[in-house]
């Protein structure tokens, strides 16, 4: 009994000893070739500490935003929370179009008091579309950016995604529930958008901006589109038969058009990561 006892001791012995190396090698190794370099750089410093700021989410009901109040403390935005499906909350006219129907009532509600900055953002932390969490976009966005810009995408690119192309076709009202893409996004811009003087602006022949509907802007941006556009957008929203998911996306693949910047909207993944959160060789 004694002998066979020592031998399996032996036996275990034998067994684990190389198996700890390797894991003690391992952990060597990684420590060796580690990155010195955080990925994560400490919060800028706030240089335009005078400036306001409102964080525009989309939520509902079963929306988990436990990440939202620590975030909050931290950055001193100004949050206005729309809960779509709950009446009592603060919430909009019609639970339709996804979260463009949050964003056109924010900038219809607070058009003449407008803050500096605005960040339009979903409800979750993370997603598959953000590079970063929602908590670190919060405390690391530059504000001078967005102020100089008047847009920003929070979502980094090394090149043109979902590039649409729109031979400029249009339809009636009454014909864009069954309307193609491209048909149904030139119907709405056709209609709806407007320069400065209010005359009509071009279908582009191409368009192309950043997923998923969260960005930035500033007040000028906002204020590049009269009052009475925001609200004509959000009339179509509320009246159109088109399908509540489609119709929203129209506003989430333009987005970029209504704020004014050009209709290929895609810089530079490196540029971004550096302007946007000062991530990278920013020298």
């Amino acid at each position: 009994m004694g002998l066979t006892s020592y031998r399996i001791r032996r036996l275990i012995s034998f067994s684990v000893r190389p198996l700890l190396a390797a894991v003690v090698f391992t952990i060597f190794l990684h420590w060796l070739t580690r990155d010195t370099k955080s990925p994560h750089p400490p919060k800028p410093k706030d240089t335009h500490p005078h400036l306001t700021k409102h964080l525009t989410i989309a939520s509902t009901l079963s929306s988990n935003l436990t990440w939202l109040n620590p975030s909050l403390q931290q950055t001193h935005w100004t949050p206005h929370i729309y809960v779509t499906d709950d009446p009592r909350a603060l919430t909009v006219p019609k639970n339709k179009g996804n979260e463009a129907m949050v964003y056109l009532t924010y900038i219809i509600d607070n058009y003449h008091n407008l803050p500096d900055v605005m960040f339009f953002h979903h409800d979750h932390h993370q997603a598959w579309h953000q590079m970063f969490s929602s908590s670190y976009e919060l405390a690391h966005l530059n504000l001078d950016t967005v102020v100089k810009q008047g847009y920003v995408s929070p979502r980094c690119l090394p090149g043109c995604e979902n590039v649409i192309e729109l031979p400029g076709d249009v339809a009636p009202f009454s014909d864009l529930r069954t309307a193609a893409r491209d048909v149904l996004i030139s119907t709405v811009l056709s209609e709806f958008l407007r320069d400065e003087r209010g005359h009509r602006i071009g279908v582009p022949e191409k368009i192309a901006a950043p997923c998923c509907a969260q960005f930035a802007v500033s007040r000028e941006a906002v204020k590049r589109r009269p009052l009475e556009t925001w609200i004509r957008l959000r009339d179509w929203l509320l009246e159109t038969e088109v399908e509540s998911r489609n119709a929203g996306r129209v506003l989430e693949w333009t987005w970029h058009l209504w704020f004014g910047m050009e209709p290929i909207f895609c810089p530079d993944e490196a540029k971004c990561l550096c302007d946007v959160y000062g991530v990278g060789d920013c020298s």
